[in-house]
């Protein structure tokens, strides 16, 4: 395992491209979001971009998933978890997409905002936000929540607060999934959920923000947002997109989970588009 660093060994799962695919000029690396891991883009998304061509990375943030620090998972910071994301493009041959999702999409724009004030050129190829929390941070999103979903809000306000007998499978399934969603279709993810620090989790409902303005312009960025999504609605991921000088693009049929399930390939579809015009290829027909 590669350490992050806080000298902390980072889990890392990786796959490259099958002898005879495509190469791409640009690897990819995957960010996880709140209470996740690295295994959330091991079902789809790993081995779909590898099979397409691109050298694809996941890590789990320090705490999450096999990493270490899990003893002291309520201590660590958003820039703590940005350190984590640094040591992995670090370790990349050439500079990355990021592919980041919800609390993932946060720390990958906090790391570029300082990464951006001390030098002229990305550190990165692009930033791909999936149903990111918006550079604003959480509030917003929270009374949202709050005002139509009550009920779910008070059940993942209970976790947040290290509750974790209150992720119920009901709650992951309205958290993650779209209205059709069978409930027993979350149960293996239900399994898999971790603490979250209710450090990082505090900095996004306070005073933690992004400047926008000193990421837009400075880098390509896609902004991606799921139609059934009640943790970040569409209209602050349309906010967010704005702010950051781009469109967003709502996917239709998707919860929050955009990476999950059955129409994991939505969201996947538009991300490949995305990064072939960035290259200048045509779109593709499909994979």
């Amino acid at each position: 395992m590669p350490e992050g660093a806080g000298q902390l060994p980072l889990e890392v799962l990786r796959a490259r491209p099958p002898e005879g695919a495509p190469a791409r000029a640009a690897p990819v690396v995957f960010v996880h979001g709140a209470f996740a891991g690295a295994w959330c883009w091991a079902e789809s998304y790993l081995h779909r971009f590898a099979a397409a061509g691109y050298e694809a990375t996941a890590f789990s943030f320090r705490g999450h998933g096999d990493s270490g620090g899990r003893e002291r998972i309520h201590s660590f910071s958003i820039d703590d978890y940005a350190k984590d994301l640094a040591a992995i493009v670090a370790d990349c041959a050439t500079p990355p997409v990021v592919i980041a999702h919800s609390m993932g999409g946060f720390v990958a724009m906090r790391w570029l905002e300082r990464a951006l004030a001390d030098r002229e050129r990305a550190p990165v190829a692009g930033l791909a936000l999936m149903a990111s929390v918006p550079p604003g941070g959480l509030w917003g999103p929270s009374l949202s929540l709050m005002a139509f979903q009550p009920t779910l809000f008070f059940e993942l306000a209970m976790v947040q607060a290290g509750n974790q007998s209150w992720m119920s499978l009901d709650t992951v399934n309205r958290a993650l999934f779209n209205p059709e969603t069978p409930r027993e279709a979350a149960k293996a993810y239900h399994a898999r959920l971790s603490l979250e620090s209710q450090q990082a989790v505090l900095e996004m409902q306070g005073g933690l923000r992004v400047d926008a303005s000193r990421l837009r312009g400075r880098l390509p960025i896609q902004v991606l947002g799921a139609q059934h999504d009640t943790l970040i609605p569409p209209a602050f991921v349309r906010a967010a997109a704005r702010e950051l000088g781009v469109r967003a693009e709502i996917v239709p049929g998707v919860g929050h989970g955009m990476m999950l399930g059955a129409h994991a390939d939505r969201a996947a579809e538009r991300i490949f588009d995305w990064i072939d015009a960035l290259a200048g290829r045509p779109e593709r027909e499909g994979l």
